[in-house]
């Protein structure tokens, strides 16, 4: 069986950085704990925030030293002297990424013994999977690659499984064409029940 809970998400992309209102109305989402069987799925989080994206997510040095700049000076005519300068680009990271800890716990009863799994992905405001869409302007949509973090395991005093996790968001940089708030939902699914 296989059951799955809505958060909504909502960050900052783009080089400004930018407090904006909150979620927009309409994206549903689910906060309550959610019970499968004898097993409870919670969300840690109701909304999710990500960080805006700033020009030291794009590239790992904007800064340049002194020393690495060229230029070339050639005579344009009587009396003038034309220069040029060339600065090495520094290279741009194809990912942003943001990790978003502790979004969801599983709780097992200590007598079921089925291998629970957690799964997610995003979708866009439209429905689109693996996509957030730009707020206000919801035809326009960036990709977002969701990766599970490694959950972590304890016992409570009942003996019961304590599952929780979380999720890291990776956004290709060539995807960044406008700059705005991007939202959508993450969906996680449980499977092995």
């Amino acid at each position: 069986m296989s059951t799955c809970m809505l958060i909504s998400m909502l960050g900052s992309l783009g080089l400004a950085a930018s407090a904006g209102p909150g979620i927009p109305a309409g994206i549903p989402s689910t906060a309550a704990t959610q019970q499968w069987g004898a097993a409870v799925m919670e969300t840690l989080q109701t909304d999710l925030r990500i960080e805006p994206i700033r020009l030291n997510d794009l590239a790992d040095t904007p800064t340049v030293a002194s020393g690495s700049a060229s230029a070339t000076a050639a005579a344009l005519g009587p009396a003038r002297l034309g220069a040029s300068y060339a600065l090495p680009a520094p290279p741009i990271n194809a990912v942003v990424s943001r990790d978003l800890n502790r979004v969801w716990r599983l709780s097992v009863p200590s007598a079921n013994r089925s291998r629970a799994r957690v799964t997610s992905h995003v979708e866009s405001l439209r429905g689109e999977a693996g996509r957030l869409s730009l707020v206000g302007r919801e035809e326009v949509s960036i990709p977002v690659v969701v990766l599970e973090r490694p959950a972590t395991t304890r016992l409570d005093e009942a003996g019961n499984r304590i599952v929780e996790g979380g999720v890291a968001l990776q956004i290709p940089t060539a995807s960044l064409q406008h700059a705005g708030q991007y939202a959508g939902r993450l969906v996680l699914r449980t499977e092995g029940f």
